[in-house]
This record gives C-alpha cells, sequence and structure tokens, in this order.
C-alpha cells in the first residue's frame, strides 16, 4: 500500500521541470505555505524544478513572502494564470518586467474551472469577461506581450456572444 501522507520535501519531490501546478486558498487560508516553503527551498538550493506553469483562483499571499511569493524568482516560473495578483508582488513584478508569461482572469472563472477540469470536462462557456480586458478582442487578459497563448476564447451561441475558458491541463 502507498504511504499516504508524506512530507512537504517527499510532495515537493514529485514536481518535475516544466509541470503545471495549482494552489487554493486565498490570501492565507488555506493557503499551503508549507509546500510553496519547500518548494521555493528546493529551486534555491538546486535550480529545480524549473520553468513551472500555475494556475491559481484568488489572491494567495501577504503581500510580501509568504503564499505565492514564494515562488518569486526568476527561472521558477514560467507562466502564471491567476485571478487576483494584488497579493503576490513578486510574482507580478515578474510578469511585469516580462521575465514570465502571465494572464489575468476572473477568478470566479477559473474557481469554476478547477471543478470542470477535476470532472474531466473541457471548459466552461461564460459571459463573465466579455466587453473586458479578458474578452480576447481586448487582450485576453494578457499582463505582457510575451502572453500570446489564448487562454479564452469568443464563440457565439444561439446568436449571443460568449467565452469559452478551457480547463487548464494540470500535470
Amino acid at each position: 500500500m502507498k504511504k499516504k501522507v508524506v512530507s512537504a520535501a517527499e510532495a515537493i519531490a514529485l514536481i518535475r521541470d516544466g509541470d503545471t501546478i495549482t494552489t487554493s486558498g486565498f490570501v492565507g487560508i488555506g493557503v499551503p505555505d508549507e509546500l510553496l516553503s519547500a518548494l521555493e527551498t528546493q529551486f534555491l538550493d538546486t535550480g529545480h524544478p524549473q520553468d513551472l506553469s500555475i494556475v491559481f483562483a484568488a489572491g494567495q499571499g501577504d503581500g510580501k513572502d509568504r503564499g505565492l511569493n514564494r515562488l518569486g524568482h526568476e527561472g521558477l516560473l514560467k507562466s502564471v494564470i491567476g485571478g487576483h495578483w494584488g497579493l503576490i508582488p513578486k510574482v507580478a513584478k515578474l510578469a511585469i518586467d516580462g521575465k514570465i508569461k502571465g494572464w489575468n482572469l476572473p477568478q470566479g472563472c477559473i474557481s469554476q474551472l478547477y471543478r470542470d477540469a477535476a470532472a474531466g470536462k473541457p471548459g466552461m462557456l461564460s459571459k463573465v469577461g466579455l466587453e473586458t480586458f479578458v474578452d480576447p478582442r481586448q487582450g485576453g487578459g494578457a499582463v505582457n506581450e510575451l502572453s500570446t497563448e489564448p487562454q479564452v476564447e469568443l464563440m457565439e451561441i444561439g446568436g449571443e456572444e460568449v467565452l469559452y475558458y478551457p480547463a487548464p491541463k494540470l500535470t
């Protein structure tokens, strides 16, 4: 029988270069800070894992060093899709400076996509984000020029415009 409870270091050892991960929580509630700390420590000690993509729904940090801020190191992240960047200035700076790809999408849509991905669904349709910066006609939520891969698609269903949010492919 496989061991069901492992240390933070053992859990982080499962993450490989180039993987896509996701985290949960909001501000400091429900955030796996011990795991994020172990991931930061492993990266700083070994340089790996590197080039990770991360998906998160809500701001997970303290505006300084905790939460997703622990991942704000050049080389650790490759791309970020998130719903609220205000509490993760270290990661936001990487995106603003063009060091990583980044997209800002509605946190409610990302939360729904977690459920859809877990259920094996391809994604969701929503009017949320139409005619805003999330609309592909207005940037598709991209936060910099590196972020060229569409994360949202405009569709027409029954004569009405909707946005298609594909479920993230998590590894």
